[in-house]
């Protein structure tokens, strides 16, 4: 039995004991190669908010679409479609690529053109589940911007 005397400094070292064991879990969750996602350069991307604005509403001037698919293999698949439904050729369609809930697994990558009036690419899939694709097509002096969510394996649609 624990004296009187010697048993507050042995609560005290217990509750502060308990405090570092806690904070370091913590750490090590936090700093997990699995854990959440983080927006890259969130910040820029703030100061830019002006520019996202603009560039929304030229996409609604383009009136341009984007269907994609990405296989469980990693097969990512793209049709641009302008406003009156007609494939766009010729263009340069970028996308950068992650799963919502895991940091790791991101990827980015340059569409190449195919025959069939799409583009197409293989990137890398680390993680199943929910993944949102953000592209960006050019095509001469025009720029348009996506951002599809899906599930691998299955059609991807607007984020709302």
């Amino acid at each position: 039995m624990i004296k009187r005397a010697a048993f507050w400094p042995t609560a005290i070292i217990g509750v502060l004991a308990v405090t570092v064991v806690a904070n370091g879990f913590l750490f090590y969750e936090a700093n997990r190669s699995d854990g959440a996602a983080i927006e890259s350069d969130y910040y820029r991307k703030a100061v830019d908010w002006d520019s996202t604005v603009a560039q929304a509403g030229r996409n609604r001037q383009l009136g341009w679409t984007v269907d994609a698919s990405l296989s469980e293999s990693g097969r990512l698949e793209a049709r641009v479609r302008s406003a009156d439904g007609s494939t766009i050729e010729g263009a340069v369609v970028a996308v950068e690529g992650f799963p919502i809930a895991f940091a790791d697994g991101t990827f980015s990558t340059v569409l190449g053109a195919t025959g069939a009036h799409e583009y197409d690419a293989a990137v890398r899939l680390v993680h199943r589940g929910l993944h949102e694709l953000r592209f960006s097509v050019t095509k001469g002096a025009d720029r348009y911007t996506a951002v599809l969510r899906g599930i691998p394996g299955t059609p991807f649609a607007p984020k709302t």
